[in-house]
């Protein structure tokens, strides 16, 4: 029998709690796929989960393995499955709990995409969380349409880039929020307009917008309030309290706040490939780690540094 690597960790901590073990893979049931990762995607939300600052949002037991996004081949697939054969380049968002910080993963067959073409195991596998995380907060809480001003806080990092290039693809006017060293990162991505924060303080300026999107959890909707329009909508990343409770007093207002939680939907994994397709939408990878390295990865992403993506190669 085959064995493979996977990463667990035993307790809530820093990144060292974090280890490789020898396991054997998962066998497919009924409605799910054998998944031989290539590659997986490190995001802030792993080292969140890691830390236990979101046990209540999430918990869990342990052995906990981390990692929301992955990307390879088809290995087998379980007793009447037939969306997928052996083979077939696939990428996808596990559903809760994590663990695709592994070689072998077995999955659901109705959250599985194809792996655009032009697309590596590695660029596929920085896509889903983050891009299916821009995508919902933008189209589905925002309502996104032509002709819009957004505002990306954290223009330069996972979720932020991908959210610049899909609002970018609905004709939105984008203002990117980052550091003077992503200027050029993000005006390459397409944002129309670059404030520095360093610099600028943006929510203490006259411009206003119809969405602002927090990818980096620094500002509340007190904040920003200001800077939106009427009916606009503000959406952060961070599972604030008061975020949460303003969210549930939205229908008083005209000007709404969210929390987003991104759902793992392969309808929607389709529609990002059909932007990469189109040259719209790019993944931006800092560097490639491998599995064994996971803690080094863990400790580059809880910097607040990345620019684009982080991803473990298997």
């Amino acid at each position: 029998m085959i064995s493979m690597k996977k990463v667990i960790y035993n307790k809530y901590g820093p990144p060292e709690v974090l280890e490789v073990v020898e396991a054997d893979p998962p066998e497919p049931l009924a409605g799910r796929a054998l998944i031989k990762v290539e590659a997986a995607g490190v995001n802030p939300v792993d080292y969140k989960i890691r830390n236990g600052s979101m046990k209540l949002i999430m918990p869990g037991k342990f052995p906990r393995t981390p990692g929301g996004e992955i990307a390879g081949t088809v290995e087998k697939t379980g007793p009447g499955s037939s969306f997928f054969k052996p083979g077939d380049r696939v990428f996808a968002m596990m559903g809760t709990p994590q663990g695709g910080y592994a070689q072998y993963v077995a999955i659901k067959e109705n959250l599985l995409c194809p792996i655009p073409q032009r697309l590596s195991f590695e660029e596929a596998a920085a896509i889903p969380l983050a891009g299916l995380t821009a995508l919902q907060s933008l189209r589905d809480k925002g309502r996104i349409i032509k002709g819009m001003r957004v505002l990306v806080n954290g223009a330069s990092g996972g979720v932020g880039s991908y959210a610049v290039q899909i609002a970018k693809a609905y004709h939105a006017h984008v203002t990117g929020v980052c550091s003077a060293r992503n200027v050029s990162f993000v005006q390459d991505l397409g944002a129309d307009e670059i404030l520095d924060y360093e610099k600028v303080d943006f929510t203490r300026m006259d411009n206003v917008y119809d969405i602002v999107v927090d990818a980096v959890g620094k500002k509340d909707f007190s904040s920003c309030r200001k800077i939106l329009k009427t009916g606009g909508v503000f959406i952060s990343t961070l599972p604030h309290p008061m975020i949460l409770f303003r969210q549930a007093l939205n229908f008083l207002f005209s000007k709404k706040a969210y929390f987003v939680i991104c759902k793992s939907r392969a309808k929607d994994l389709v529609f990002l490939s059909r932007l990469v397709d189109e040259n719209k939408l790019k993944p931006c990878i800092e560097k490639i780690y491998t599995i064994d390295d996971a803690a080094s990865a863990h400790h580059h992403v809880e910097s607040g540094r990345v620019r684009g993506k982080l991803v473990l190669k298997m």
